[in-house]
């Protein structure tokens, strides 16, 4: 796709924006906060093994604080230290390779204090400078003038990434400023002689227009072409064949569809025909590659008339840009088998060169996470690799802006040169493409393998009969590796850490194959899925020690004492013949919260034979919440409550809120117990919508925050107290109370709904303090429910939707169901949260069918536990749906509010108040 549309940054708007970003404090203050600056000191803070780590910034406060993160979340370093006594330059003793995120907190005398960080790199060394390897390149913008360009410093940067190849351009409109005069500029010239210096290869995009010549943005005469090839033949004498080829245009299908040339494949077959006339008359030895196919649209038939009209026969390599963004890369295989399929159709094998496909990073809704980048990049690469692609440009080196809702600034590998947390800083991809490039470098395809669910495994020859294995699964697992018993297994994570194993008496070593690919080099025979070992981890709180188990299972006949390196301790135990054992694993608490990776080496009879791992996310130890709550006499109250999930107890500095025209500061000093939650109250004065916002301060750590919709009452639902005998008989006490009537009020109606005999019903609510109570007495003259658990709202049944607060205030639903199954049992089922979807726990319901009486009696009792919030708070907002079979499939159904069966939208629930009085 066509990505190269930003224009210049000022260096004004620049300079408001990294203030905007690292001059914010948690919390205002009379003076200002200080100033942090990053200044890297050593291009793109990339270092390798064994070179001082030197992070370089600025700022004018009294102490810097730091902590270091490997690409794992793990904490590896952290400290404080007076600003005047590090000069400038955070020194680090981190040699392990990887890549690592730096969190910087600068504090002022008086306290205040401003947070920011940077990222920095540490490769293994690695000669390129002779290797024959082109495979891996990328798109490096050398030729913008704009702050797009990452300047010729990036240069060595993408050299030592391993970056063969930099797919850039030498614009004609630029080269070609005088008609007749053809000059390439000079700053174009200088990238060229820096790729030359740093041994990377040149792939020279021969493209666009010149208004000189015709006013469209593509050539479609022959007058125009010819003025294009003298351009073409131009370049090919400035730049020679040497170390580069060529591209012609870039994504001739996209471009200026409207224009003269139409983007046909009929208009690039005749200039191409024009230009590879010229320059191969000129330069036999020239490579000349198109058509830079933009898979989108109808690719497929302008691709296939493109080699109905000869152009196979005028290019080296077939180039496509096979973006499948924000999926995974395995989606953009199809497209290389479809593009490989039409040439063979024309007798061509031609090479095929991917040379655009990224992934951007941000907040932009079709934006993946960094490490996703990372990950999908390297699979991209991989999976090009083992289907027969020559060459892969990754798009694009640098950031090409700073804004990340703007998917068009994400898609590089180091940070854009504006960037807060410091010009050319590296994205966990930039590490990633380095690893990989170390591993695979001059090594032939070995070929792709398929394993187990969603497993891949691209191998290379290393010779010896040494293989390396890059080996990932979209489905989690443990995966043995076949190698000679006793011999040595090095693997590799995709950042670079390496582990060595060794090969049991049985000939297998063990890891774990996730999204992540690793490497895995020796003398490999195979991979395939194994239940050996399994480390599972507890959901971690930051500040708290992670626990898990890591379990053995042994199917030998004898037994096997092992041992277990997790978290810097070890932990051992033995398995008996044919057993399952389980040995206890911890890792030390950290204060970091965000996604984590565990990891652990298994040692079995003396023998390291396994490196295992597995995911999760660290949240922090306190939240904040709050909910519209009524008191008992139906006053509004805005309920804060604020909750430590840590195993020690917690001061907070206060709790800020505000809502509408109210604000203030609660529970100054206060201490929340371990595991414990603290709630307080304010009241309200509602007249319409309104919202809420809280701010938790904790001393020395970030602020945490929370906001909400609130919504004033009209007319709710009163729902008295009393408790619900389950026995399919409404209770006298319940069938003396008003009823809510059911008749006819479905959107869209029951289809041929005959009247209240055909369906109606009366429905009542009632609470205790463990349960919301639903009665109910349907009219329905068939009872059809051929439906189980999930599938229940297709037949005669209850589903009820509930929320805390007024309507419209919360957004997450409860949707629960309860229906009598033709089979005979009464089914219950939760479809949301989606994350919660099955039987709901604790949820109890009698169903009664009269047959005679053409009736159906439910009784359900909801434990408050299950919704997630409390009889206590008296407000809730639900809707309740009476779904009609007939035996002929679902008819429809009556409903009392909306918001579940005619549209998911708690917004349209109705409001209940919980009344303290009971029925009667």
């Amino acid at each position: 796709m066509t990505r190269r549309r930003s224009g210049a940054v000022s260096l004004l708007t620049a300079g408001l924006l990294l203030a905007a970003v690292l001059q914010s404090p948690a919390r205002a203050a009379t003076t200002a906060a200080p100033t942090l600056t990053i200044t890297p000191t050593t291009v793109g803070n990339t270092f390798t093994v064994g070179q001082q780590v030197k992070l370089g910034f600025s700022t004018d406060a009294t102490t810097v604080n730091w902590t270091v993160r490997d690409a794992g979340g793990t904490e590896v370093a952290k400290g404080s230290a007076a600003a005047a006594t590090l000069h400038g330059q955070l020194p680090l003793s981190i040699s392990t390779p990887g890549w690592y995120q730096t969190d910087l907190t600068a504090v002022a005398a008086d306290g205040t204090s401003t947070v920011g960080g940077t990222d920095f790199a540490v490769l293994t060394p690695h000669d390129f400078s002779t290797s024959t390897d082109t495979r891996i390149g990328v798109a490096g913008a050398l030729g913008f003038s704009s702050a797009s360009n990452p300047g010729l410093e990036a240069v060595p940067l993408m050299a030592n990434g391993g970056i063969s190849t930099d797919r850039d351009e030498a614009f004609w409109a630029a080269a070609e400023a005088t008609k007749g005069i053809i000059q390439f500029p000079q700053n174009v010239k200088n990238y060229k002689a820096a790729l030359d210096a740093n041994h990377v290869d040149f792939l020279n995009i021969l493209d666009y227009g010149n208004p000189l010549y015709y006013p469209d943005g593509a050539p479609s005469t022959d007058e125009q072409r010819a003025a294009f090839t003298r351009y073409a033949v131009a370049a090919v004498d400035e730049f020679g064949t040497e170390h580069t080829t060529y591209e012609l245009w870039n994504e001739w299908n996209l471009r200026d569809p409207n224009g003269a040339a139409k983007a046909s494949p009929e208009n690039y077959v005749a200039l191409l025909k024009s230009v590879s006339a010229a320059v191969r008359a000129k330069h036999p030895d020239v490579k000349l590659t198109g058509p830079s196919l933009a898979v989108i649209n109808d690719w497929q038939g302008w691709f296939t008339k493109f080699a109905d009209l000869g152009g196979l026969d005028y290019v080296d390599a077939v180039t496509i840009h096979p973006y499948v963004q924000p999926l995974d890369p395995e989606a953009s295989v199809t497209y290389v088998n479809t593009i490989r399929s039409i040439m063979a159709a024309h007798g061509s094998s031609k090479p095929i060169y991917i040379s655009e496909q990224g992934w951007a990073t941000g907040t932009n809704p079709s934006a993946v996470s960094e490490p996703a980048q990372a990950r999908d990049l390297v699979r991209g690469q991989l999976l090009a690799y083992g289907n027969g692609v020559a060459r892969y440009s990754s798009y694009n080196f640098m950031d090409s802006g700073t804004d990340p809702s703007n998917v068009e600034h994400r898609f590089g590998m180091v940070r854009n040169r504006l960037d807060p947390r410091g010009a050319l800083v590296p994205k966990p991809s930039y590490v990633a493409t380095a690893v990989l490039a170390r591993q695979i470098d001059e090594l032939p395809l070995a070929g792709e393998t398929r394993f187990g669910t969603n497993g891949y495994d691209v191998a290379f020859n290393a010779g010896g009969g040494q293989s390396v294995h890059a080996v990932w699964s979209t489905t989690p697992g443990l995966v043995n590796l076949a190698a000679p018993a006793g011999s040595q297994v090095q693997i590799t994570s995709l950042y670079g850490e390496t582990s060595t194993l060794t090969a049991d008496a049985g000939g297998h070593v063990w890891a774990t194959a996730g999204p992540e690919p690793f490497y895995a080099r020796g003398a490999i025979s195979g991979v395939a899925p194994s239940n050996r070992f399994a480390l599972s981890v507890a959901p971690e709180i930051a500040g708290d020690p992670a626990t898990g188990t890591l379990t053995f299972s042994n199917p030998d006949a004898v037994a096997h004492s092992f041992s277990v390196a997790a978290g810097g301790t070890d932990t051992s135990g033995s398995a008996a013949a044919g057993a399952t054992a389980m040995t206890a694993v911890t890792y030390p608490a950290q204060n970091s919260t965000g996604a984590r990776t565990y990891s652990a080496k298994i040692t079995v009879d003396g023998l390291a034979v396994a490196l295992v791992s597995t995911t999760g996310t660290a949240t922090p130890p306190l939240s904040v919440t709050a909910s519209h709550v009524l008191n008992g006499s139906g006053k509004d109250l805005l309920r804060f409550r604020v909750t430590n999930a840590s195993s020690h107890g917690l001061t907070l500095a206060g709790l800020d809120w505000a809502s509408g025209t109210s604000s203030g500061t609660l529970l100054a000093g206060c201490t929340i117990g371990a595991n414990a939650t603290h709630e307080v109250d304010v009241p309200l004065s509602l007249t319409g919508p309104s919202t809420w916002s809280a701010s938790l301060r904790r001393s020395g750590e970030a602020t945490i925050t929370a906001s909400g919709k609130l919504t004033a009452l009209a007319g709710p639902t009163v729902a008295k107290r009393h408790t619900v005998k389950l026995d399919g008989v409404i209770d006298t006490a319940v069938a003396a109370e008003p009823a809510i009537a059911l008749e006819g009020t479905g959107t869209p109606p029951v289809t041929g709904w005959g009247g209240p005999t055909d369906l109606s019903g009366s429905l009542w609510l009632t609470h205790d303090d463990q349960n919301l109570y639903l009665s109910a007495k349907v009219t329905d003259d068939v009872f059809s429910q051929p439906n189980r658990d999930g599938n229940i709202w297709g037949g005669d049944g209850i589903q009820l939707g509930m929320t805390a607060g007024a309507p419209g205030e919360a957004t997450a639903t409860q949707e629960i169901g309860v229906a009598l199954t033709d089979a005979g049992p009464v089914d219950t089922w939760r479809w949301t949260p989606t994350t919660q979807a099955g039987t709901p726990p604790g949820v109890q319901a009698k169903v009664v069918r009269d047959a005679a009486a053409h009736t159906t009696t439910y009784e359900i009792a909801v434990p408050w536990r299950t919704l997630g919030f409390a009889a206590k708070d008296r407000l809730l907002s639900a809707t309740v749906v009476v779904n009609e079979n007939d035996g002929t499939g679902r008819r429809g159904w009556l409903s009392w509010g909306k918001g579940v069966a005619e549209t998911k939208n708690p917004a349209l629930f109705n409001a209940i108040q919980l009344t303290p009085s009971a029925v009667g």
